[in-house]
């Protein structure tokens, strides 16, 4: 008997994999872009210095924790 659930999942699974590392290389591809442009003009590897520099957004304290 053949189990047709874990094929499904198993392809699922290949197929995100296959669009993540898609969606890597384009991020990847776009930030060189971006240093690419910074050499020509100075502003755009400050606006990266700044975008990388930014902490990441803290919840407010009245979040209601779910633990």
């Amino acid at each position: 008997m053949i189990n047709i659930a874990s094929n499904q999942v198993s392809k699922k699974l290949a197929v995100q994999f296959v669009l993540n590392e898609i969606d890597y290389k384009k991020r990847c591809q776009y930030l060189q872009e971006i240093i690419a442009m910074g050499q020509k003009d100075n502003l755009w590897i400050r606006a990266l210095g700044v975008f990388f520099n930014t902490p990441m957004e803290q919840p407010p304290l009245r979040v209601f924790c779910k633990n």
